[in-house]
């Protein structure tokens, strides 16, 4: 990677939306863009590394790149698909962990990038940021106590609909007629992340597309047409989870 400028006015409002910083004032964001650096890669460079030891956190400013796993065999499986204003390493510079994936530029892209020990200072600095730093934290154990209490549910048509529209409220880009969750799920994927078996979640998948409440788009990826969330604002599971999100 090569590292370039940025203009801070332009890059405040995508790393505004970043759940990390969504309790840091404008003051605090601009001090911590003063000691951040942006960099260029090309396409087919690996901007991070499975397991890398260094500890960072990237917030793409432009270009496409992807979330891929690397198999025994040596082959490529993408994960997920990152674009403008998305973000990787967020737990890596706060716990000093790798993550299990490698993140390759599709295209020619644009990443800031945040140190561990950067963040580390800034924070020592600012009690304020601490604690909408542990608000967050709070909200990702809240959405993991979620998706345990899908899983304990024996109806897997609720379990699969009420994740999809997790899914869809965490990872949704909002579409002119629907919301396409950024990321490709596998039928087993998807499976496994509800514990049921792939069968069913074919079976329910063609039974929602026919219906006219999903479609699916490049990548892999899904689509929720509105006729899903009426669909979901019925179900039992949903109504009750909502009322603990």
């Amino acid at each position: 990677m090569v590292r370039t400028g940025f203009n801070k006015e332009k890059v405040l409002p995508v790393i505004k939306k970043v759940p990390l910083f969504a309790n840091f004032s404008d003051k605090d964001l601009h001090v911590l863009l003063g000691r951040t650096n942006a960099y260029k890669c090309q396409r087919g460079e690996t901007v991070f590394l499975e397991n890398e030891r260094e500890q960072f956190m990237y917030v793409i400013l432009g270009g496409r790149l992807k979330v891929v796993e690397i198999t025994r065999e040596g082959q490529e499986r993408v994960m997920a698909i990152r674009h403008r204003g998305d973000y990787f390493g967020d737990m890596g510079i706060l716990d000093g962990k790798t993550d299990f994936a490698t993140v390759i530029a599709m295209e020619d892209s644009k990443v800031l990038l945040l140190t561990k020990s950067l963040f580390d200072e800034f924070l020592q600095e600012n009690a304020r940021v601490m604690q909408g730093i542990i608000t967050e934290l709070c909200r990702r154990l809240r959405e993991c106590w979620l998706f345990h209490t899908i899983i304990g549910t024996n109806d897997a048509e609720s379990k699969i609909r009420v994740t999809l529209a997790r899914f869809g409220k965490t990872l949704g880009v909002p579409n002119s007629n629907g919301v396409i969750i950024n990321a490709p799920f596998t039928h087993q994927a998807l499976a496994d992340r509800v514990q049921v078996s792939r069968e069913t979640v074919t079976r329910m998948l063609k039974k929602m597309k026919n219906n006219g409440e999903i479609e699916m788009v490049e990548g892999r990826r899904i689509k929720l047409l509105p006729k899903f969330f009426q669909e979901i604002a019925r179900c039992e599971l949903y109504r009750a989870l909502s009322g603990d999100s």
